[in-house]
């Protein structure tokens, strides 16, 4: 089964970005895939050598590396007039399913729907594949997806199999009614034990793919943390964001001078080592690595069942990642003070 898309604008989206110091010496297109995750390496490598990504003004390569303050101007090629949504055979974790919706635990490296350059491998070419029945009110290329989670956030998802359903959780999260419990490990240690960070959040006007704070004209955003065990140099935290923006919780806990470990695009490495933690020297056969993504995962999810008509909460514990590095964590960084979750 094969599902189409109304027709797409011809019209370009442009990308613009400001090369900073940390990322000073990549290849252009590896730049370019941290900023546009929804977009594959591939693909943007190929709007490199069509000569729709500018640096400084300039047609470049894709080998190019970028240079403190370069200006980068992405120009997305136009999409062909029909967008396809194939079915695929990829596995999905069910938490949950009944007449009117399903939850998923999503895991890292997947895209909720296709987007451009991203045209499947998605969670929802993988819905289209394994459920018949799915809500359509999010459109042809995003079957039953009502809310969704970045690439590498892991955890709960809900999906609507109904359009009643859909509407129904839709408006929940429109009205901020439901509860988004999240498990998160940061850099460094918050001096309080718990807070509500509340800075209003927009896009970078220097790099499009990027949100920041923006006192003046960004949007309302909360984002309540606890801190649940502390080591050295790290901490874990829950965080119940209240409102959704995009990028809020990295972007929040960023604010406050501790991003999420191994975070991309705010965080201040993108692999985290066991020798990172001094527990073995570097490049020795014990050496490994623990983990090479956000460390941001969705553990729970509260709604009000639109069939039952009572409140419910879904779960997913840690994936292995994660959980490993909180292992190590408490092995070599402890500091024995840990709260009851």
């Amino acid at each position: 089964m094969t599902i189409l898309a109304p027709e797409a604008a011809s019209d370009t989206d442009s990308h613009t970005f400001e090369v900073e110091s940390p990322d000073v010496g990549q290849r252009l297109d590896v730049y370019l895939h941290v900023r546009l995750p929804d977009h594959s390496r591939s693909y943007l490598k190929g709007l490199v050598k069509a000569g729709q990504v500018t640096v400084d003004a300039k047609i470049v390569k894709p080998s190019h590396r970028v240079a403190l303050a370069e200006r980068v101007v992405a120009n997305v090629a136009p999409r062909s007039q029909v967008v396809e949504l194939t079915p695929q055979d990829l596995p999905i974790d069910i938490i949950h399913e009944d007449a009117s919706l399903l939850v998923v635990n999503k895991p890292a490296r997947l895209v909720v729907h296709p987007g451009n350059g991203r045209p499947d491998k998605t969670l929802a070419n993988a819905l289209a594949f394994h459920f018949q029945e799915l809500s359509d009110v999010g459109g042809a290329t995003r079957p039953g997806i009502v809310h969704r989670l970045d690439r590498d956030t892991t955890g709960v998802m809900v999906v609507a199999k109904t359009n009643k359903a859909h509407f129904a959780l839709a408006a929940q999260f429109q009205e901020r009614t439901t509860r988004k419990e999240y498990l998160v490990l940061v850099e460094g240690e918050p001096d309080l034990d718990g807070d509500v960070v509340t800075h209003p959040l927009g896009r970078s006007i220097h790099d499009s793919s990027k949100i920041v704070v923006d006192e003046g004209a960004g949007r309302p955003a909360e984002t309540r943390y606890e801190v649940l065990e502390r080591f050295e140099g790290f901490a874990y935290l829950r965080c119940l964001p209240k409102t959704g923006r995009t990028h809020q919780i990295r972007v929040h806990l960023r604010s406050i001078g501790h991003p999420v470990v191994c975070d991309p695009v705010y965080g201040r490495r993108t692999r985290l080592n066991l020798s990172d933690l001094g527990a073995v020297d570097p490049g020795s056969g014990a050496e490994r690595t623990l983990i090479e993504r956000q460390a941001l995962h969705a553990h729970r999810l509260s709604i009000f069942h639109p069939l039952e008509e009572e409140t419910v909460t879904y779960e997913s514990p840690l994936h292995e990642d994660m959980e490993g590095l909180l292992e190590a964590l408490r092995t070599h960084r402890s500091k024995a003070v840990r709260r009851t979750r």
